[in-house]
């Protein structure tokens, strides 16, 4: 397994996620996060793929709500949004 910086990715390490090899990702040297690189994402168990799509929308809930963005406001964006797409 790889181990690299936030600043790193954020600069645009390529070489750091290339190949098929786990990149466990440190900030200000403690664990931030881990890149998995995936032939198939289908061959995500679904209870992992589960429980990935209730944390990432719990987060996005908190950053909705700690920026006082109603889930009437965020559905009239995206409303609006797709008629400008079209």
């Amino acid at each position: 397994m790889k181990v690299g910086s936030m600043r790193k990715l954020e600069a645009g390490s390529a070489a750091l996620i290339e190949g098929d090899e786990p990149v466990l990702v440190t900030r200000e040297g403690k664990i931030s996060g881990l890149y998995v690189p995936l032939e198939d994402p289908s061959q995500l168990p679904d209870d992992l793929r589960h429980d990935l799509m209730v944390a990432v929308g719990r987060y996005i809930a908190d950053v909705l709500e700690t920026e006082g963005v109603s889930e009437e406001e965020l559905l009239k964006d995206f409303d609006d949004f797709r008629r400008r797409r079209r």
